[in-house]
Formats: structure tokens, C-alpha cells, sequence
């Protein structure tokens, strides 16, 4: 150990025999029950704080490429004067199997004082439960805890510190947590009074108007917990301070701390999930908050079991009414952390992982909760929609997601939240919140085909708007119109196009999800290149008036466009009865009409079609006979052809329709 250090952590020494006489005194009769919770509850933070120094240490040794946070923020938290212990992680290193952390033997000999004045409360009440069994683990505990010699200390002494309890496997964490437990209990059973719904003791009058607000929040949204258990509130003084303390569920080590001094309010949080400690930071971004280094980064890999994560805050307000209103907030968000890791588990199997994050942080906001959905079954909930709703469309190992779509399955899962929690609420059976959730999963799977026919109706009206650009700008060169516009009319035919493309590509997307629509891919393809042809007119009509053409031929060529115009409309026609077609909760005369409007718009399509054909051959025969030179010949004959193969791709667009909608709809 280096002098500086040395020097620190012998000055620290006189603070352990400190503790060790206030052990003593804690031990006295003449001393009231809350002196010894007090006590020992501030013991439990530094025991905390030095099992977070080991892991760190740990993890610092094995990764020296790695930034670590020194820890000081939560020091200071737990009230330990002595800035030595910040350079203890920084220091860390490894020799051979053994790891080298500074200051260690000291730390593990605050841990073992602190150990004792953390069980005194139980120990020393006669009628506290279990006192026997907890004075059996301590004396066995203790012998347990290394000596650390040299400051040197296996990997193992640190994760059998640090575990939670695995089969039999007793240890210091899960000794501190019992007790920590143990001592909660106690002291909501020396409460002097409860305030709204808090159990308070040795409060000022100036911390009534904090606790109220604290209270107000948590009461607020306390109702999306349901039956589980957790969201107990003990407020007291400790020096100038008062201190806020909510268990947040049945986890020993999920606590949050809140002590308020003044304006400032700061914020302890373990947690045994460090993704959840991420999400607490989100949920408080609108207020400035500034946390200390992230625990979660330093998560040792040589050690197993799941040692708790602990962060701290610290929030300033600029006023009394801010202090309050950050307190409500504050406390109305804590529910939302209740079950969350498993409410993050029991989504996998129907959104990616980043869509998990969102729908939690979503469920918050709109203060849903997950509580309900996990009441109600989880992921079993929804899976049993999915066996009596989704047919052939879901098969072995398809994720909702991947059926649906990333949003379609999002905005159905929020469904399912809302139906959740609002029906507990409203105390509607389960099996009515359950027969709620599989009509709206109907919905989306009976609403793909819709959709499909949807976008054919917008790509019919993409067709339809470069048709239109088409036509007018051949009119235009009839009537002699300025040469300049032109240009504009091939980009604006380009954008339409590109749009174009983009609903093709969102259908075959759609498709492979729902290969049952294929067909409908295939309409969309197809009238597709209706698009591409056009819009390949669009910029030959650029060239055409570079040659300054006239007479019979462009006539012809006006003629052609007349018609293609016609078909566009047609097929928008076609379209927009298609979608109307087997549609829910309509009648079958209805379908019929509908039906019967959606042939004749494709017969009117086909007759088109031959018009096309013919239009095209005279106004191949006129070029021939009348164009200026090659050059207008060559772009007559390229636009005259891709004029009838844009006819051609609406009418093969209109077959595969026709045989579509009377096989597949009419006849299911």
C-alpha cells in the first residue's frame, strides 16, 4: 500500500473503534429502539457501499482498459468520511490468481463492525423473531469474512460476499438483507402515527407537507400493483435530515432511499437489475437529476450469483413548490418498477428487445403499468389469443413481431396493457379482458388483407398522378406551351415513382409475414410496372419537345395518353371496390354491390387495353409516315411503346385482381 493511503486508512481505523463503542451503547437499555435502527439502518447503507468497493475492485483488476466511477458519490451517501476509499478501485490489480485492492483489509473490517451494528436491533429484542437463527448466522458469518492480509483476496471470498443466497449457500448479502428486512418490520411497529398511508416517526412539523407529497404521488398510481405486494413507506429524521424510505417489492435488495436536506434531495436505489436502474433514470429525465457513475458498468464476470446494483442521485430544487412537485413525481413513478424485469421477460416472444424497452417506458408514461398484463397471465395471456385467433398464420417460433410488424404488434401489446389494467380496475372478469384481447388480435390478423388492398389503392393513385403528368404535358406541346416545364415534369413523374416503389417493397415485407397474401403482392408488382413505364414517358416527352414535333403524330401520341388516363381511372375504380369487398360487419348485399362494382371497373380496364393497342399501331404507322427525321421517330416509337406496356401491366394487375377477389374472398 502506498503512503498516501496507508496514512488514510490508519486514520480510518480510529473511526472503526468509533463503531465499535457505538455497538456497545446500541446494546444499553437506556437507549430507545429507534436510536438502534437508526443506526443500524445507516450500517446497512456502508456494508452496501463496501460490497459495491469489492466488486468493483474485482472487475477494475480484470479490465484496466475499462473507465471505472470511483464510488465516491455513494461514500458520500453512506455518510463515510474517509476519500482514501475512492482510490481503491483505481488501484486495483491482479497478481497471479489473487487480486490486489488497496485498502481492502480495512474495508472488510468496517464491513464486519457494521455487520454487528446492523443486527443489534434484532439481536437485543427480546421478542423479535428468529433473533436465535439470526445470532447463529452472524457468529458463522463473521468467522467467514477474510482477513485480506496485504490487501491481497480471492475472487471467490468476494462473490461469497456478495451472493444472493444460492440453494443453501448462506452469505454477508444475504445476511444484510434478511436483517435489513427483519428491521423494517421493526420499525413500522415503533411507529409513532401513519400519514397517508406512510408510517412515520420522530418527524419536525416542516416534513409533514414533504411526506404528504411523497405519498400523494405514490398513492396515486399505488392501484397498478394490484394484489403484489410492495410500495411500504417509512419516513423519519436522521440529523438534519428526513429520510424517505419505500420498499419497493418482495426483493430484499429493491429499496429506494430518499433524504431531503433543504432544497436538496438525494437518492440511493439497489437493485439487483441494472436495466432497471437504467429505466429509473429515464423515467426522471424531465427533472435534473445528477446520478452518480453507473454500477451497472461494473459488473465483475469472475462472479456469479446476483450481486445487488446500487446507484445515487442527487436532484436540487429551486424552490419549495418544485421540491414538492418532484417528490409527487417521483413517487408515482415507483410503481412502474415493480415486476418490470419480468414483465421485460415474459415480452420476448412477441417484440424485439429495443420494443420491450419502449412498451415499459410507454406503459409508464400513459401510467398503464405492467402489473395488470402479468396478473392476468403475461405472456400466456396473449399466447392463448394467439392459438384461437391467428390460424395458419402464426407457426412454431414466429414472433408476434414478425407476423404483425414491429409497430402493428407494438400498438396491439399496448392494447393489451391498457385492456389489462383498466379491466382489474373496472373489475370486468377475466375472461371478458381475455375475450377483449383475442377481437382486437382478430383485428389486426383479418386487417393485413385491407391494408394490402389499401396500398394498392395508393399505388393506383400514384399511377393515376403520372398518367395525368403525362398527358397534360403532351397537351401542353399541342398547344404550343413554354419548353421549360418539361424538366419539372420528369422529376415530379420520378418522385411518384420512387413512391411507388416504396409500397411495392412495404408489401413484399408485409407478404413475407403473411404469405397467405402473396396474390396481392403480386398486384401490386405487377401494376408496378404501369409506374415504371410511365414515368419512363415522362422523361422522353423532355426530348420530344427538344425536337419540335407537330401535326397528325403528336395528335396520335395525345390520344394514346387520353387513354392511359382512362385506365388509371379505372383501376383506382377496380381498387377501391376490392377493399370494400368480404369486409366485417357488412351485409352480404353490400359485398355483392361491391363486388359487382369491382368487375365492371375491370371489364371497362380490359376494353381499354385493346383501345390501347390499336391507338399504339396508329401511332406507330404516323411516325413512320410523318416524323421530322430518325431522331422524333426513335422517341415516338420508345414512348408509343411504353404507353401500351403500361396498359398491358394495369390489365395483368386487373386479372390477377379479379381471379383473386373471386376465388379466394368470394368463395371463403
Amino acid at each position: 500500500m502506498d503512503r498516501r493511503l496507508q496514512y488514510h486508512f490508519a486514520g480510518a481505523e480510529e473511526s472503526f473503534v468509533t463503531k465499535a463503542a457505538v455497538l456497545e451503547a446500541i446494546g444499553e437499555s437506556n437507549l430507545n429502539a429507534s436510536d438502534r435502527i437508526q443506526a443500524a439502518l445507516a450500517a446497512n447503507d456502508r456494508i452496501k457501499y463496501c460490497l459495491s468497493l469489492l466488486q468493483a475492485g474485482v472487475a477494475r483488476a480484470d479490465s484496466t482498459d475499462q473507465q471505472f466511477d470511483s464510488l465516491r458519490s455513494e461514500r458520500l451517501a453512506c455518510a463515510l468520511d474517509n476519500p482514501a476509499l475512492d482510490d481503491l478501485i483505481a488501484n486495483s490489480r491482479k497478481e497471479g490468481r489473487r487480486y490486489r485492492l488497496p485498502g481492502c483489509s480495512m474495508v472488510l473490517k468496517q464491513t464486519t463492525e457494521d455487520l454487528r451494528i446492523l443486527a443489534a436491533p434484532v439481536l437485543t429484542e427480546p421478542a423479535s423473531a428468529g433473533a436465535d437463527q439470526f445470532t447463529e448466522r452472524l457468529e458463522h458469518l463473521l468467522t467467514t469474512i477474510p482477513k485480506c492480509e496485504e490487501d491481497l483476496i480471492d475472487a471467490s471470498a468476494v462473490r461469497d460476499l456478495t451472493r444472493a443466497r444460492e440453494g443453501r449457500a448462506d452469505s454477508v448479502h444475504q445476511l444484510v438483507m434478511d436483517l435489513h428486512k427483519a428491521i423494517n418490520k421493526m420499525q413500522a411497529e415503533i411507529a409513532e402515527e401513519r400519514l397517508d398511508g406512510a408510517t412515520v416517526y420522530r418527524i419536525e412539523a416542516s416534513d409533514r407537507p414533504l411526506i404528504a407529497a411523497f405519498m400523494a404521488g405514490l398513492n396515486a398510481t399505488a392501484w397498478l400493483k394490484f394484489n403484489h405486494p410492495g410500495l411500504g413507506t417509512t419516513a423519519t429524521r436522521s440529523g438534519n435530515a428526513l429520510v424517505i424510505q419505500n420498499d419497493l417489492g418482495t426483493t430484499d435488495a429493491h429499496v429506494m432511499i430518499i433524504r431531503l436536506e433543504g432544497p436538496a434531495v438525494s437518492i440511493t436505489h439497489t437493485d439487483i437489475h441494472p436495466e432497471r436502474i437504467e429505466f429509473l433514470r429515464r423515467m426522471l429525465e424531465s427533472y435534473p437529476v445528477e446520478w452518480g457513475g453507473e454500477q451497472t458498468k461494473r459488473a465483475a464476470p469472475v462472479l456469479s450469483g446476483s450481486p445487488f446494483q446500487l446507484i445515487t442521485g442527487r436532484f436540487t430544487a429551486k424552490g419549495p413548490t418544485e421540491l414538492l412537485e418532484f417528490l409527487k413525481f417521483f413517487a408515482s413513478r415507483l410503481v412502474f418498477l415493480i415486476d418490470w424485469n419480468r414483465a421485460r421477460k415474459a415480452l420476448r416472444p412477441f417484440v424485439r428487445g429495443k420494443d420491450r424497452i419502449r412498451l415499459l417506458e410507454w406503459a409508464a408514461e400513459a401510467e398503464i403499468g405492467q402489473r395488470g398484463f402479468l396478473q392476468l397471465g403475461g405472456e400466456q395471456l396473449i399466447n392463448r389469443a394467439i392459438e384461437n385467433t391467428a390460424g395458419s398464420a402464426m407457426h412454431f417460433g414466429d414472433r408476434l413481431c414478425d407476423v404483425l410488424g414491429d409497430e402493428s404488434a407494438m400498438a396491439f401489446l399496448q392494447f393489451v396493457f391498457r385492456a389489462s389494467a383498466e379491466g382489474l380496475r373496472d373489475q370486468a372478469s377475466a375472461g371478458l379482458i381475455q375475450d377483449r384481447i383475442r377481437a382486437e388480435l382478430q383485428a389486426y390478423f383479418t386487417s393485413e388483407g385491407r391494408r394490402l388492398w389499401q396500398m394498392a389503392g395508393e399505388q393506383a393513385a400514384i399511377i393515376f398522378e403520372i398518367a395525368s403528368l403525362v398527358c397534360d404535358g403532351i397537351h401542353r406541346i399541342l398547344s404550343g406551351g413554354e419548353n421549360g416545364c418539361y424538366e419539372r415534369l420528369a422529376k415530379r413523374a420520378g418522385e411518384y415513382e420512387h413512391r411507388a416503389d416504396e409500397l411495392v417493397a412495404a408489401s413484399r415485407e408485409a407478404v413475407r409475414r403473411r404469405p397467405e397474401y402473396m396474390t396481392l403482392f403480386r398486384v401490386l408488382e405487377a401494376a408496378d410496372d404501369a409506374a415504371d413505364e410511365l414515368e419512363e414517358v415522362a422523361f422522353w416527352t423532355e426530348l420530344l419537345v427538344a425536337s419540335e414535333p407537330g401535326g397528325e403524330v403528336l395528335e396520335a401520341l395525345g390520344g394514346l395518353t387520353d387513354l392511359l388516363l382512362e385506365a388509371a381511372q379505372q383501376w383506382i375504380k377496380a381498387l377501391s371496390q376490392a377493399a370494400e369487398v368480404h369486409q366485417p360487419h357488412r351485409s352480404k348485399t353490400r359485398d355483392q354491390d361491391a363486388a359487382r362494382d369491382f368487375l365492371t371497373a375491370i371489364d371497362a380496364l380490359f376494353s381499354l387495353e385493346h383501345r390501347v393497342d390499336d391507338a399504339e399501331r396508329a401511332l406507330t404507322y404516323a411516325a413512320v409516315q410523318k416524323a421530322a427525321d430518325f431522331r422524333q421517330l426513335h422517341i415516338y416509337s420508345k414512348m408509343a411503346s411504353s404507353l401500351e406496356e403500361a396498359s398491358d401491366a394495369l390489365k395483368w394487375a386487373g386479372v390477377i385482381a379479379r381471379e383473386y377477389l373471386l376465388a379466394d374472398v368470394l368463395t371463403s
